[in-house]
C-alpha cells in the first residue's frame, strides 16, 4: 500500500505495483492531543528524545534497514524567472523526466530521460545538476546545494553533531492513518545557537515510531551562502509513506533568489523547481547492481528531445501567485524570521547604490534637460531601510532628491518619504516608460508628458493580504509649473511642444489603493484596481475628491501562440480640480493616432486592448491594438480643463493599429489611426501614426 505526501501533492500518486496489486490508501490527517505541545520549550528533555531518533534513523537509508532496493520515475518543472518589483515574467521554463534507481546501503542513479525548454527572454542561464534532480538522502549530514557553489558544508539539523549546532522546540503534532496502521508525526521548529554561522532555520517533521522525517520545509542563515550575489533559498522536501513503513520522497519545492550586491534596484532573478515522484517499484524485475555512492545521469540530447510521457504541460508548475509551493516556501521564510533575529537571514549589504528605476541614473526631459543621478540604501536591520536620491538636472540647473524610510512588520509595511523638486507628470495614464521618454525626446521631440514639480513628504501604510494589496497614505505637496529648458537644437528636429501650465500652490491630500488579482478564468487573468484620493487645497478654493477602477483581463498562456489583452477605466471627480488632477486623453498610452493630449476633464472612461499571435517566436509576432476613450470636463473639471487648454471629445474617440512584437516581444512596433472624436478641431483630427515602444511590462524598471 502507499500514500501521498503530508501535504496534498500536485497530482495523486499513481500507486506502487510490488509483488501483488497494492491499494492507495485513504489518509487522515489531524492534530493530535493539544496537551503535547502546550509546554514546550526550547530543548526539551522530550523533544531532545526526538532529535535522537531521526539521528539515529538516518544512519540507515530511509530510517528503514529492511529496504533492499527500488525504481522510482519523477518528472518536474524548473523555472528561471525575472522579478520587476514583484511581477514575475518567465526567462527559460524546463521540464525534466527521471529515472531513478537506489540500492542499499546508500548507492543511487538518477538518469534524466526526457526534457524539453522554452528561452521567452534572453538568457545563457545553466543550471547546476542537483537543480534538475531529486533529494534522495534528506540533503546528506553536510548540506550542499549548487554542486557546493550555492550553499556547502551546512550541519543537518539531524545528523550527528546537529544538537550542538541546533536548538529545537516541539510545536506541533500530526497523526496520519493509513488503513490499520496510525503515524503520528512531530513538527520540530529549528534554530541555530549561533545566528552568524552557516546553519538551517525552520521545520523538521519527525516520525515518532520510525524516527523518519517525513518532512523538511527550511531557509538558510544568510552566513551559509557562498555566491555572493544570493539573497535567499528555500526549501520544502515531502515524503510519502509508502507500504506503511517506509518514508520515501514524494514532493521538493525550492526557491532560489538572487540579486546584484553591489547595486539596490528592483529586479530580481529567482529559481523555481518542483520535483514529484510517480511511481515507486520495490521489486524491480530487472537485476541490478549500482557502483557506491550517488550521480546524476543524462541521456543523449536526441533521445531527450524524443522522451513524449510527459504527465502535465511545460507551464503547469509553480508559476502563479498563491500557488501552494509559493505559499509555503513564503511561510518556510517568515517561520524562520520568527525563531531568529531576522537579520542573520540577510546578506551583510548595509550600504548599496540604490537607483530607483533606470531613468534614475540618466534621463532626459523637455523640463529638466539631461538629468545624472544616484542614490543610496542603507539598510538599518532586516526590516528597515533608508534610501536617498539625488539628481542634477542640467538643463535647468536644479538639484532633485528624495529620501525614504521603510519599515515592514511581516505582511504591513510602513513609509516615510520626502522629495525636493521631483518631476511629475499631469494625466492618470502612463504614456511611456522612462527609458521611452528619453528615446522619443531625442527622435520625436516628444518626452510624452506634461511636467510640473513637487515638494513634499508622504506617510503611507499598506498590507499584503495574498490575493490582494492595500495601501492608504497622507500627503503634503507644493506644486508649481514647469517650464521648457530644452532648445530645440537638442534635439535633431524643429521646435519643442510648449509646457503647459499647472495651478501653484499646496495640496493635503489623503489616496488609497486596493489592488486585488481576481485569479484565472477560462484561461484569463483578471484583476480590478481601485485608486481615490481626497484633498483640500490653498491653491484658490480647490478642494476635490478624485477616483477610477481599473479592471484588467489578460489571456497569456505561454504554451499557446494566442494571447490578449483588456483593460476598461472609468474615472470621476467632485468638488473643484485643479489644473494638475485632470484625465487627459490622446495620443500614447491612451488613444494612439491622435495628437497628444488634447482632451481632458473630471470624468473619463477609456478601453484598451489586443491581441497577439507568436509567428516565428521568439523573433516576431503579430499584433492588432484598439482603443477607445471619452472625456468630460464635468462640473469638478470644467474650470481647470479650460486654464490647461484641454477640450471635451464630444463623441467617443477610438484607436485601431497593427503591429510586430520583436525580440521576445521586448520591443513593439506599431501603426495605429485615429477614428472619431466628434466635432473636434483640425488639429485633433485623427491619423496615421507609427511609433516604436517597449513592452509595458517592464516599464516600471526603466
Amino acid at each position: 500500500m502507499s500514500s501521498p505526501a503530508l501535504s496534498p501533492p500536485t497530482r495523486p500518486h499513481t500507486g506502487v505495483i510490488a509483488a501483488g496489486v497494492l491499494t492507495l490508501a485513504t489518509v487522515y490527517v489531524f492534530p493530535a492531543a493539544a496537551q503535547e505541545v502546550d509546554d514546550a520549550e526550547w530543548g526539551a528533555p522530550r523533544t531532545l528524545g526526538l532529535v535522537e531518533r531521526a539521528i539515529e534513523a538516518r544512519s540507515h537509508a530511509f530510517a528503514d534497514t529492511t529496504l533492499e532496493r527500488f525504481e522510482a520515475t519523477a518528472q518536474g518543472h524548473i523555472y528561471f524567472l525575472g522579478d520587476f518589483r514583484g511581477e514575475r515574467e518567465v526567462v527559460r521554463a524546463d521540464q525534466v523526466a527521471l529515472e531513478v534507481r537506489w540500492q542499499a546501503p546508500d548507492n543511487a542513479v538518477q538518469t534524466i530521460v526526457g526534457r524539453r525548454h522554452e528561452v521567452r527572454l534572453p538568457t545563457k542561464i545553466q543550471y547546476h545538476i542537483d537543480h534538475l534532480s531529486l533529494v534522495l538522502d534528506n540533503l546528506g549530514d553536510r548540506i550542499e546545494l549548487g554542486e557546493g557553489d550555492e550553499v556547502l558544508g551546512v550541519p543537518h539539523p539531524a545528523s550527528p553533531g546537529g544538537p550542538h549546532v541546533y536548538e529545537y522546540r516541539l510545536a506541533d503534532s500530526l497523526e496520519i492513518r493509513i488503513l490499520d496502521r496510525t503515524a503520528r508525526v512531530y513538527r520540530l521548529e529549528v534554530r541555530p545557537r549561533d545566528d552568524d554561522r552557516p546553519a538551517v532555520v525552520g521545520s523538521m517533521y519527525v516520525d515518532r515510531e520510525t524516527g523518519a522525517i517525513a518532512r523538511l520545509r527550511i531557509t538558510f542563515t544568510a552566513a551559509s551562502y557562498r555566491d555572493p550575489e544570493l539573497e535567499s533559498i528555500a526549501l520544502d522536501l515531502r515524503s510519502g509513506l509508502w507500504q506503511g513503513r517506509y518514508w520515501l520522497p514524494a514532493e521538493q519545492d525550492v526557491e532560489i533568489t538572487r540579486s546584484l550586491r553591489w547595486l539596490s534596484f528592483p529586479l530580481e532573478s529567482v529559481i523555481r523547481t518542483r520535483l514529484v515522484v510517480q511511481d515507486y517499484d520495490f521489486d524491480p524485475a530487472e537485476s541490478w547492481t549500482l557502483p557506491a555512492g550517488k550521480r546524476v545521469a543524462t541521456l543523449p540530447e536526441s533521445r531527450l528531445a524524443a522522451f513524449r510521457w510527459w504527465e502535465s504541460k511545460l507551464y503547469d508548475g509553480p508559476l502563479d501567485a498563491g500557488d501552494r509551493s509559493d505559499d509555503e516556501l513564503s511561510r518556510a521564510v517568515e517561520d524562520a524570521r520568527s525563531l531568529v533575529t531576522p537579520w542573520s537571514l540577510e546578506r551583510d549589504q548595509r550600504l548599496q547604490f540604490s537607483v530607483p528605476d533606470a531613468s534614475s541614473g540618466l534621463r532626459l526631459r523637455r523640463a529638466e534637460g539631461a538629468l545624472i543621478g544616484g542614490g543610496l540604501r542603507l539598510r538599518l536591520d532586516a526590516a528597515s531601510d533608508l534610501t536617498a536620491w539625488a539628481g542634477y538636472a542640467t538643463g535647468a540647473e536644479e538639484l532633485e532628491a528624495t529620501v525614504g524610510l521603510d519599515r515592514r512588520f511581516g505582511s504591513w509595511r510602513i513609509g516615510l518619504a520626502g522629495r525636493r523638486r521631483s518631476l511629475e507628470d499631469v494625466g492618470w495614464f502612463e504614456p511611456a516608460s522612462g527609458v521611452g521618454r528619453s528615446i522619443g525626446l531625442v527622435f520625436d521631440h516628444e518626452d510624452y508628458s506634461d511636467p510640473f514639480f513637487e515638494d513634499g513628504a508622504r506617510l503611507a501604510g499598506g498590507v499584503d493580504l495574498g490575493a490582494a494589496n492595500i495601501e492608504v497614505g497622507l500627503s503634503y505637496a507644493r506644486q508649481r509649473s514647469a517650464e521648457l529648458v530644452v532648445e530645440s537644437v537638442f534635439t535633431a528636429g524643429g521646435p519643442l511642444r510648449p509646457v503647459r501650465t499647472i495651478d501653484d500652490g499646496e495640496l493635503v491630500s489623503l489616496d488609497a489603493l486596493v489592488d486585488v488579482r481576481l485569479g484565472a478564468r477560462l484561461g484569463t487573468r483578471w484583476s480590478v484596481e481601485l485608486e481615490g484620493e481626497a484633498a483640500t487645497a490653498s491653491i484658490g478654493d480647490f478642494g476635490y475628491t478624485r477616483g477610477a477602477v481599473t479592471l484588467s483581463a489578460r489571456r497569456d498562456l505561454l504554451d499557446d501562440p494566442w494571447g490578449w489583452t483588456s483593460l476598461v477605466t472609468l474615472g470621476v471627480s467632485g468638488g473643484s480640480l485643479p489644473a494638475q488632477r485632470l484625465f487627459l486623453l490622446g495620443g500614447r498610452g491612451t488613444l494612439p493616432g491622435f495628437p497628444f493630449r488634447p482632451w481632458g476633464g473630471g470624468r473619463v472612461a477609456l478601453w484598451r486592448g489586443d491581441v497577439s499571435r507568436s509567428v516565428v517566436w521568439p523573433w516576431v509576432s503579430v499584433r492588432v491594438t484598439g482603443a477607445a476613450g471619452w472625456a468630460d470636463s464635468g462640473p469638478a473639471g470644467a474650470s481647470a480643463a479650460e486654464r490647461f487648454g484641454v477640450i471635451d471629445t464630444d463623441a467617443v474617440a477610438g484607436s485601431l493599429g497593427v503591429g510586430l512584437g520583436l525580440l521576445y516581444d521586448l520591443v513593439r512596433v506599431e501603426l495605429a489611426r485615429g477614428i472619431g472624436g466628434g466635432d473636434a478641431p483640425d488639429s485633433v483630427e485623427g491619423d496615421w501614426t507609427f511609433f516604436l515602444t517597449i513592452n509595458p511590462r517592464f516599464w516600471d524598471v526603466l
